[in-house]
């Protein structure tokens, strides 16, 4: 028999610590169903309307006023779609409302154990390979694990705040592919020119662009010529292509006799290939590819360009290039479209090479962009999935075990998919207070609080995109956690800094004999480059810092909201919040400085 680990115990459900109990939803909230139907909706409504999908969609009644837990009793989203919500909102008849949670559970820690883990529970219920629809016993009866309502709430935080990250990565990742499809439209139709470029731009067609190949009929492949994962050459489908990019992840792979058979269909880097049966229209750029590659009948593989290569696949998937591709095979059964037919397609381009040059590099560096953001966005749920994993079976505590009376943050380990250093979050700012105060300060000129919190602000908004901590206090943004949560109490215990008093008397940060250690912590983590940027702030004025960091929080907030960013937009926003108003009052936030701050935030963060 396995001996268990102290402070656990073996229950029906698996190993589970000591102090946490099993009980059932029944027990715990109350189920109900909504009494509206998709035809209720009003787009412009007051309030939320849940219907059976992820889309959430408005209404002007509603029938329920707190906090709940929805999920789709029947439809595509069985079993798979969840949401929580606080406020007023209304939801459709085949809708489960779970809610007027007791006292002992905890209601964001329960959708989060509850969005995770009902499928398989009720999986483990049917027969069948997949889940059509929801019984309200099949809610009523699941299993919940229950820690102690402390700790329920200690991962609620936890969880809710690498939530509110990835929605934040998410609302990024949108905005950005926003900017980038407006850019597409003035840049690759000639509506916006770049400066130095005036010749008229010329239609020409794309067989006269580049040589367009395909796989001649003969030269096909059955079965017999597959071969393993990792073993001769790739043959790219239609299926290998998601969102104009290359998956290389389930490609099938062909003999080396048959891709050697069609050399003038071999794929190399820097090459376009393009789907012209089926799902007509999907194409690629190749890069990243290594080893040989060639395609399936489907496609057709476009080189020898006589253009910038990166500038045509650009106009090849703008919509205005998709939408003539639909039109010529619009109504076929299985839509093709002929080698030929393709070839004489025309499009509108710029007679030389260095201006199609020189909007491909702005296109492709928001796709860069775009592709970091959606990576981060990636490591965090990786991180999301993990914490998770752990924490809701108790495999790692954010209490602290032998009093419930004080919810502690753990040191949440190896959660980073890189494995670096492991630390909590609390941590991590203790770091970031350490890097600026070597940086910025010394025992002579010490780094005042004040100065700390916007380069941190800074510091977060340059690497995580969003500043979720950061409140609006009246000095600007500031972290209350950084000084109260533990950062800086971790910070003096560590030796990495201390806390002094300025010459002006106020609360300021002096370097300590263990400060390299937390430095070289900061470089694991955000790197060098975030090091060097930082460095163009040592010349700002307190003041100047102040008004760049209230400003950019501004901006962000109206974004939020749809509203462009202006002089007089920022200033009214200013004025509506308390704590903020009487900013308008100082020099620093005169019409010129406001004017100022936000052009240097669509520098600094490429709003």
């Amino acid at each position: 028999m396995k001996k268990l680990k102290k402070g656990y115990k073996d229950t029906e459900i698996g190993i589970i610590p000591e102090d946490w109990m099993i009980d059932v939803v029944e027990n715990l909230a109350s189920v109900t169903t909504g009494n509206k139907n998709t035809q209720d909706n009003k787009p412009l409504g007051k309030y939320p309307f849940f219907v059976r999908s992820q889309e959430i969609e408005k209404i002007d009644t509603y029938s329920y006023d707190g906090e709940a837990v929805l999920t789709a009793g029947d439809g595509v989203g069985t079993g798979k779609v969840f949401h929580y919500v606080k406020g007023k909102f209304d939801f459709h008849q085949r809708v489960y409302k779970i809610s007027d949670f007791r006292n002992n559970m905890n209601g964001y820690y329960f959708y989060l154990y509850f969005s995770n883990y009902f499928y398989g529970q009720v999986m483990q219920m049917t027969a069948k390979s997949s889940v059509d629809s929801v019984r309200r016993e099949m809610i009523t009866k699941m299993t919940i694990l229950l820690p102690p309502i402390q700790e329920q709430q200690a991962i609620a935080e936890a969880l809710s705040d690498i939530d509110a990250l990835i929605n934040a990565l998410n609302k990024q990742v949108e905005k950005k592919k926003n900017i980038k499809q407006g850019a597409m439209q003035e840049l690759l139709t000639g509506k916006k020119r770049l400066q130095g470029f005036t010749e008229k731009w010329e239609e020409i067609t794309l067989g006269c662009l580049c040589n367009i190949y395909g796989r001649i009929g003969f030269r096909g492949y059955t079965r017999n010529d597959i071969v393993g994962k990792g073993q001769g050459a790739i043959s790219f489908s239609p299926a290998d292509i998601h969102s104009f990019k290359i998956n290389y992840n389930n490609c099938t792979y062909i003999s080396d006799f048959k891709y050697d058979e069609s050399p003038e269909i071999k794929v190399y880097n820097g090459d376009i290939i393009f789907v012209k049966t089926a799902s007509i229209g999907k194409c690629a750029y190749i890069e990243g590819l290594h080893g040989k590659a060639t395609i399936n009948p489907q496609l057709v593989v476009m080189k020898k360009f006589r253009c910038n290569s990166k500038f045509l696949f650009y106009k090849i998937i703008d919509n205005d290039f998709q939408q003539k591709v639909l039109t010529i095979t619009g109504g076929s059964t299985i839509p093709t479209m002929s080698q030929e037919k393709l070839s004489e397609m025309l499009l509108l381009f710029p007679p030389t090479k260095e201006e199609q040059t020189a909007i491909a590099q702005i296109l492709t560096a928001m796709d860069n962009e775009i592709d970091q953001l959606e990576k981060k966005r990636d490591k965090y749920l990786n991180i999301k999935s993990g914490m998770m994993q752990q924490l809701l079976t108790g495999q790692i505590r954010l209490i602290n075990t032998i009093s419930c009376s004080e919810a502690q943050e753990a040191e949440i380990k190896n959660y980073s998919p890189d494995n670096k250093k492991k630390h909590s979050k609390q941590f991590d700012e203790a770091v970031i207070i350490s890097f600026l105060v070597d940086k910025f300060g010394s025992t002579a000129e010490p780094l005042s609080r004040f100065m700390y919190t916007k380069l941190s602000y800074l510091i977060h908004r340059k690497h995580d995109c969003i500043v979720v901590d950061y409140k609006k206090f009246a000095a600007g943004p500031y972290n209350p956690k950084s000084r109260y949560g533990g950062p800086e109490k971790i910070g003096k215990e560590n030796g990495y800094f201390d806390l002094v008093k300025d010459a002006k008397g106020y609360d300021a940060f002096v370097p300590q004999k263990n400060i390299q250690e937390a430095v070289d912590y900061f470089t694991q983590w955000y790197g060098t480059d975030i090091q060097n940027w930082i460095e163009q702030f040592r010349q700002y004025k307190p003041w100047d810092l102040e008004t760049l960091a209230t400003v950019d929080m501004a901006i962000n907030d109206l974004e939020e909201k749809g509203v462009k960013a202006t002089v007089s937009t920022v200033k009214t926003y200013l004025s509506s919040i308390p704590k903020w108003k009487a900013k308008l009052d100082k020099p620093h936030f005169s019409d010129v400085h406001i004017q100022r701050a936000i052009n240097e935030s669509i520098r600094l963060f490429k709003i």
